[in-house]
């Protein structure tokens, strides 16, 4: 009996791997495809739908977009005369952490503050509870950020997927806050 060369078992060999790879490849390809096909479908764009913003994240957005474009005071106004004119608690709380987060990133930390524990009176959250102690560590008042940094572990919501990384975090904060050390 006589074998077969080499040469044709290699061919042979590169050739099965090669027509597998195609076929792999077009049968990947046409399950794309299908899938693009799919989402372009008119009944599909219907059922995917962008969250509604409440009003009250509207008016604020327009207070962001004009302190972006350097009048910082109408902006802060803005959210002012939406605070004022509305008795909904939820949506107050929305204004004033907005005002609290364009303050601060305007550098105005005793009005960031302020506002921040104004929104936190009216919505006791972790995030906005340490929010404050942020911002009264950005202001330099130590005592006040560890106060509200150690009001906010309670607050985490358990069923939170970060519930754990953020309690780790407040209380390192905590730990160098009371050591005298930046947290960075």
């Amino acid at each position: 009996m006589k074998k077969p060369p080499k040469k044709q078992i290699i061919f042979a060999i590169i050739l099965v791997v090669v027509i597998g790879v195609s076929a792999t490849t077009a049968v990947l390809l046409s399950q794309y495809l299908a899938t693009i096909n799919q989402l372009n479908q008119p009944e599909i764009k219907k059922t995917v739908s962008v969250p509604k913003k409440l009003p009250v994240e509207e008016k604020a957005d327009t207070a962001d977009k004009l302190a972006f474009e350097g009048n910082l005071g109408a902006g802060v106004q803005a959210l002012d005369t939406e605070i004022a004119n509305t008795s909904d608690p939820h949506a107050k709380f929305i204004s004033y952490s907005r005002k609290a987060t364009l303050l601060l990133n305007n550098h105005d930390a005793v009005g960031a503050l302020a506002a921040a524990i104004k929104a936190y009176e009216l919505e006791k959250t972790s995030s906005i509870t340490a929010f404050v102690g942020q911002i009264a560590r950005e202001k330099g008042d130590m005592l006040l950020a560890i106060e509200y940094y150690k009001k906010a572990i309670p607050l985490i919501d358990p069923e939170d997927p970060f519930a754990d990384e953020d309690n780790a975090y407040y209380q390192g904060i905590i730990t160098e806050l009371e050591r005298g050390q930046p947290h960075g």
